[in-house]
C-alpha cells in the first residue's frame, strides 16, 4: 500500500529531523593566513601585479577580493556554529601597501560579521587572533613605545565596528592582542603568540619571563574555565615548535634559527597546558600555511595548525570544517580547498589520513597513527594531499621535492617540540629500512613467510616420519600412495630402540 505523496514527505522530513538531533554536536570552521591584497592585479600589489592576474588568486601570490569572498561564502554554504580565524589578515608587507591602517581589518571584519552561522553559539559566533603579518612593520611589536599600540587599537576598533567583539573583549585585546571570548560551554582563549616567538621585533630582554603578562593573562582564564565547569579552546597565530620550511631549506642548525619559540616561553606554556589539559579541547595556530597535527608530548593537548587560503607559498587554498561533539570533545576535521576555479572541495578528513576509527580526542592515538607516516606510504601520500591544500604539489618545499629526509623532518616536527628531541627523531628513523610502497606489500609479504614456513614444517614432519618408519626411499610416485603414507604412521619398535640406545651412548662417552 502507497503512502500519499504529503504523508511520505511528511515521513521523510521527520526521519531527517531525527537524524540531525542525534548526530548534535558543533560544526566549526577553521580559517587561517588569508592575507588579503586588496590592491591585487594592480601595480601596487605585492605580487600578481597585472590586471590579467586570475580572479581567484594564484600559487606566489596573497589573496584576491573574489579569492577571500568566494571561501567566506563556502564557509557560509557550511553553515557552522562557530568561525575561528587564526590570524594574518593583511597580506604580506603590508607596510609598503600605503593602505590605512584598518584598511583590511575593517573590509574583512565587516565579511566574517556576515558569515552565517546556525545561531547555537550566537549571532555572531567568532574570534580572531593577530597574526606576525598584522602588525606594522611584519613581525614589529614594541613593549616600549606607543607606534605598535596604536596600529594594534585601530584593528581593534575595526573588529569591534563590526560586532566581532564586545566591548569587554575589545578592552583587554586593545592591551597586547590577546582576549577571551565566552560561550555557554566554551571559552576561545585567544593569544597573541608573536610575542614569544625568536622572530619578534624588536627582540626582548632574555629576562623578561612574561612579555605583557601573557602568561599571567591564560593561567587566570583556565582557572576561570574550570571553576565555571566548562572547556577551552586555545587559539593563536604562530605555533610552538620547529619551524619545519627552514629546517628543510637549510639543515638543523641552532634552536635559535630552527624553532618558533623561544625556549623559555615554550617551557612556560607547556607547564601551564599541561596542568589544564583535562579542560582544553584543543589548541589551534597558523602560519605555516601548512596543514599539520601536533601532539607535544610535553602539554599532552593536541594541535591543529590550520592550513591557509592565501596560494603565496605554492599551496591550493583550504581550511577546515571541525566536528565537536555536544561536550567538545573533537571528532574530525574536514579539509575543504579549491585550486584556482573559486570552487570549494571536500577533501580528506584527519582521521581518513590517519586511518583513525575514533575521533581526534585522544592525542595518544593520533600520535601513534602519526608515527606511522614515516613507513607507510600510503597514509603518507594522504597526509600530502592535505598538506599541499588538497592536492600534492611539490611546489610547497624549498627543493620542489620531499625526500626520506624531509619525510622524517615533518613526521618528527609533528611528535616532538623539543629541538635536541626532533633532531633524535629524525636520526632514528633514519636508521630504519626506506619506506613501505605500500601496507598491502607487508601483508602480502606476512602470508608468505607464513605459508612458506609451514610448508618447511610440513616437510620436516614428513622427514621425521620417514625416519621413525625406516624409509629411505622419496619420490612422487610414492608420495600418491595410500600405503606408503600409512607406513610412515607404523611403529617399528625393533628399528627406533636400539638407534635412540647407540645416541645415548654415544652422549654418555663424550660427557
Amino acid at each position: 500500500m502507497r503512502l500519499p505523496k504529503a504523508l511520505a514527505v511528511a515521513a521523510l522530513c521527520f526521519a531527517l529531523c531525527v537524524c540531525t538531533a542525534s548526530v548534535g554536536g558543533h560544526q566549526v570552521a577553521l580559517i587561517s593566513d588569508i592575507h588579503y591584497d586588496p590592491l591585487y592585479g594592480t601595480s601596487r600589489a605585492l605580487k600578481c601585479t597585472s590586471d590579467s592576474s586570475p580572479m581567484y588568486g594564484m600559487q606566489g601570490c596573497d589573496s584576491s577580493l573574489q579569492l577571500m569572498a568566494r571561501t567566506l561564502a563556502d564557509v557560509s554554504a557550511q553553515n557552522p556554529s562557530l568561525v575561528l580565524y587564526t590570524g594574518d589578515w593583511q597580506r604580506h608587507k603590508f607596510a609598503n601597501s600605503s593602505l590605512a591602517p584598518a584598511a583590511i581589518f575593517k573590509d574583512m571584519s565587516e565579511r566574517f560579521h556576515n558569515v552565517t552561522v546556525d545561531g547555537s553559539l550566537g549571532a555572531v559566533a567568532f574570534s580572531g587572533a593577530m597574526g606576525n603579518n598584522d602588525v606594522v612593520p611584519d613581525y614589529y611589536y614594541s613593549l616600549e613605545d606607543t607606534v605598535s599600540e596604536e596600529e594594534l587599537a585601530h584593528r581593534v576598533a575595526a573588529m569591534r565596528g563590526a560586532a566581532l567583539l564586545s566591548d569587554a573583549e575589545a578592552s583587554v585585546m586593545r592591551n597586547c592582542g590577546y582576549y577571551t571570548h565566552m560561550m555557554d560551554s566554551v571559552h576561545v582563549i585567544v593569544l597573541h603568540t608573536l610575542l614569544w616567538a625568536h622572530e619578534l621585533q624588536p627582540p626582548l630582554p632574555s629576562n623578561l619571563s612574561d612579555p605583557c603578562n601573557q602568561f599571567s593573562f591564560l593561567r587566570s582564564e583556565l582557572a576561570k574555565v574550570r571553576a565555571a565547569n566548562k572547556r577551552a579552546i586555545i587559539m593563536g597565530h604562530i605555533p610552538p615548535g620547529l619551524n619545519t620550511y627552514n629546517v628543510l631549506k637549510r639543515g638543523f642548525g641552532s634552536a635559535a634559527g630552527d624553532m618558533f619559540w623561544k625556549e623559555q616561553y615554550e617551557a612556560t606554556y607547556n607547564s601551564i597546558i599541561r596542568e589544564y589539559k583535562d579542560l582544553l579541547v584543543v589548541q589551534l595556530f597558523g602560519h605555516t600555511h601548512m596543514f599539520k597535527l601536533l601532539t607535544m608530548p610535553r602539554n599532552d593537548v593536541l594541535g591543529i595548525v590550520v592550513p591557509s587560503i592565501s596560494p603565496i607559498f605554492g599551496n591550493h587554498p583550504s581550511y577546515l570544517m571541525a566536528n565537536f561533539s555536544e561536550t567538545w570533545e573533537l571528532e574530525d576535521a574536514q579539509s575543504r580547498y579549491t585550486i584556482g576555479e573559486g570552487v570549494f572541495h571536500s577533501g580528506l578528513s584527519a582521521k581518513e589520513v590517519l586511518s583513525l576509527n575514533a575521533g581526534l580526542h585522544s592525542v595518544s592515538d593520533v600520535r601513534a597513527a602519526i608515527t606511522l607516516l614515516a613507513t607507510n606510504d600510503t597514509m603518507w601520500d594522504r597526509f600530502l594531499t592535505v598538506f599541499c591544500g588538497g592536492e600534492k604539489r611539490s611546489q610547497v618545499f624549498p627543493h620542489r621535492k620531499c625526500d626520506k629526509q624531509c619525510r622524517y623532518i615533518i613526521v618528527c616536527s609533528m611528535l616532538e617540540n623539543n629541538h635536541t628531541y626532533i633532531q633524535r627523531c629524525v636520526a632514528n628513523y633514519s636508521l630504519l629500512p626506506g619506506p613501505s610502497q605500500d601496507t598491502r606489500t607487508t601483508v602480502f609479504m606476512t602470508a608468505g613467510i607464513v605459508l612458506f614456513s609451514l610448508f618447511v614444517m610440513g616437510a620436516s614432519v614428513a622427514m621425521l616420519l620417514m625416519i621413525r618408519s625406516g624409509q629411505t626411499t622419496l619420490s612422487w610416485s610414492n608420495m600418491k600412495s595410500a600405503i606408503w603414507w600409512k607406513s610412515l604412521v607404523s611403529k617399528q619398535g625393533s628399528q627406533t630402540t636400539p638407534v635412540l640406545e647407540n645416541e645415548l651412548g654415544d652422549r654418555r662417552t663424550v660427557v
